[in-house]
């Protein structure tokens, strides 16, 4: 028995045991579609992990037009389309020299809004289908799909109804259970953005991220904990803080490129997306894009998985990388 274990790898308990190599995704239940998590077991413990996107935006392209190049950053970005086609049009808009125009920027603002609700609504439905609770799945998807394409007035309408779901949420046992203590980053986690840096009490984001928000008379408000439960809190206040900027700046308007004459130079623009900072870099020559360089908060909050996932049960585990609402088309390569 000696000779036939002794090779083996230990466990914590110091008995040998074979260690599993094995994948999730990239379809699988609680997961966003396009990443795959590969998770190294020992029995129901996972000793190592990391999480790769099959679906990563290669920015590396050839030149474009500028508005081929806003729809496509668009098409590339499902879970955010609205978000990208502000930064690709305010970077652009950046490098032709154009200056901010207020009332272009409310309706834009309330279109970036607008898709925050529906993104973490979206989480929601995803949350649901990971911890089998069937009925917040149906509820936050229905309230999904009413607040994709709803204006102001039908946003402000469907108040109640968010109220009533977060309400619930909070006061379920069971779901606080289930996720306080989970997925806590380890300490001097770096370059954390959006939700998951908020949740986390690093304010040094909260600082940059926020402004718009104070600029219209509100404060996010931060769940210090840093876990799967924190970040849950943390984005029913990002909804309804939402749906108080809709309110105050009016209808949503899809972002649309400001007329420009086929100019030269470059620009960068920065917007705070459903899952953090993304900044985008480009340089244009008459007309036509030729080097884009994009930062975004899940090309950093993907590197989290392997520290997350070490030494944790595999439910856990999956818990834990679920909450971190990392989109694998917002990856760069």
């Amino acid at each position: 028995m000696v000779e036939v274990t002794k090779d083996l790898p230990r466990s914590a308990d110091g008995l040998a045991m074979d260690w599993l190599e094995v994948p999730f995704g990239p379809c699988f239940p609680g997961l966003p579609g396009g990443l795959k998590l590969t998770l190294t077991l020992d029995g129901d413990g996972v000793t190592e992990g990391q999480a790769t996107s099959l679906v990563a935006m290669n920015t590396s392209s050839e030149e474009v037009a500028v508005e081929t190049f806003i729809e496509r950053l668009a098409a590339a970005m499902p879970l955010a389309p609205v978000s990208y086609r502000l930064l690709a049009c305010r970077a652009i808009e950046q490098a032709a020299g154009l200056e901010p125009d207020p009332a272009v920027e409310r309706g834009r603002a309330a279109a970036l809004e607008r898709e925050r609700i529906a993104s973490h609504l979206g989480w929601l439905a995803q949350l649901g289908r990971q911890l089998s609770f069937v009925w917040l799945t149906r509820r936050a998807a229905a309230l999904q799909l009413e607040t994709q394409r709803a204006d102001r007035e039908q946003l402000v309408a469907l108040r109640p109804a968010l109220q009533s779901l977060i309400a619930r949420l909070e006061h379920t046992p069971l779901l606080k259970a289930r996720l306080k203590g989970i997925g806590a980053l380890p300490h001097g986690s770096q370059d954390l953005r959006g939700t998951v840096a908020r949740a986390s009490g690093r304010t040094e984001d909260a600082r940059q991220a926020d402004a718009m928000y104070r600029e219209l008379g509100f404060e996010m408000r931060a769940e210090s904990a840093g876990d799967a439960w924190a970040r849950l809190r943390q984005r029913h206040v990002e909804i309804m803080t939402s749906l108080d900027l809709v309110e105050v700046a009016g209808d949503p308007e899809l972002p649309k490129l400001r007329a420009i004459d086929n100019p030269s130079g470059t620009g960068e623009a920065t917007v705070e997306t459903p899952r953090g900072r993304a900044t985008l870099r480009l340089t244009q020559e008459r007309g036509q894009v030729v080097s884009v360089e994009l930062d975004s908060a899940c090309s950093q909050h993907i590197g989290l998985v392997a520290d997350l996932v070490e030494g944790q049960e595999l439910g856990d585990a999956l818990v834990a990388v679920g909450s971190l609402d990392l989109s694998p088309w917002e990856v760069t390569s």
